[in-house]
């Protein structure tokens, strides 16, 4: 009976030992996590050991593109935290093509190399290209090219003629060969997605033109009345005489026989001439009425300067 007893005892013993390991070891592999989907966030509880089986469990399906945190792989954890980011299509619109590309939140840059394409130096992207895409959108790519042609042209020089009137008229010397430049006309060509948005030309002398310098003679002899003069300047006048009116002529000289009134316009002040049908002269006066191709001459009376009248003659300008 006491044997009984004690077996029955000891049974009851093991029974209650195995529902208590059970139990325990029941409360000990379920563990508590929270599952953040695309930021959606939801506690559960699981007896799986790693987070692979966790989302399998739950029937949560993974695209290729889309990432999680811990790896799959990661042993699971009391209050793990497993956190999903889901890709998102963006669609890239590369000059007249247009390319759909699954990814995370990433730069505009790293996006597009994703797709498999390459973005040179002048190419424009829209958004930038280091601003960060959180969602679906559209990145528009504007293919720049450019191109520079380059044409050399002659630059003929110029011929620049002076008057010396050290040499006699009808000679001439060239003092300096004139010779060409070269210029280079630089035209640059702007496309975007191959058509033409710019054009410009510019200019670039690589060599100066040389001026060809050439001098003339100037100098110019005559004779009258046995006397030669050498002389710069030839005019026909309009002539007319005056006399004494009590003022100084315009250079501050007294009036005199051999002094002339002209416009300095026409023939400088100071000038030395020789005027046909008068003689050697001075031009050291001007007149109100004495303007352009006009001459007036100074006589010793107003008899004389009536005489004189009006008459056209040549004036020589006297090389100093």
């Amino acid at each position: 009976m006491k044997l009984k007893f004690f077996k029955n005892s000891i049974a009851s013993f093991l029974i209650a030992f195995f529902v208590f390991s059970a139990a325990l070891g029941y409360t000990y592999l379920e563990k508590s996590v929270t599952i953040v989907d695309n930021g959606r966030e939801m506690k559960v509880k699981t007896f799986s050991t790693t987070v692979g089986e966790l989302l399998k469990e739950k029937n949560i399906i993974l695209s290729r593109d889309d990432k999680v945190l811990p790896e799959p792989s990661q042993k699971l954890k009391e209050k793990d935290k497993i956190i999903i980011y889901r890709a998102f299509p963006v669609k890239i619109i590369d000059g007249g093509k247009e390319i759909t590309v699954n990814t995370l939140a990433d730069s505009v840059e790293n996006i597009i190399k994703k797709a498999g394409l390459n973005l040179q130096e002048k190419d424009k992207v829209v958004p930038r290209k280091d601003e960060v895409i959180n969602n679906s959108t559209e990145i528009k790519i504007t293919r720049v090219d450019e191109k520079v042609i380059e044409e050399v042209r002659k630059i003929p020089f110029k011929t620049i003629t002076r008057v010396d009137y050290n040499l006699h008229f009808g000679k001439q010397n060239i003092i300096q060969q004139g010779e060409d430049g070269e210029e280079k006309i630089i035209t640059t060509i702007v496309y975007e997605n191959g058509k033409v948005v710019d054009k410009s030309t510019r200019k670039v002398i690589t060599k100066p033109a040389k001026p060809q310098i050439i001098v003339r003679g100037g100098l110019m002899v005559a004779s009258r009345g046995g006397v030669e003069f050498a002389y710069t300047a030839k005019y026909r006048m309009l002539a007319t005489a005056y006399t004494y009116t009590g003022n100084l002529t315009r250079m501050g000289t007294k009036p005199r026989v051999g002094v002339v009134a002209v416009d300095p316009e026409v023939i400088p002040l100071g000038s030395k001439l020789y005027v046909e049908g008068y003689g050697f002269a001075r031009a050291e006066d001007t007149g109100g009425a004495i303007k352009g191709e006009r001459i007036d001459i100074f006589v010793e009376s107003e008899a004389i300067a009536q005489r004189f009248g009006r008459r056209w003659v040549t004036v020589y300008l006297l090389k100093e």
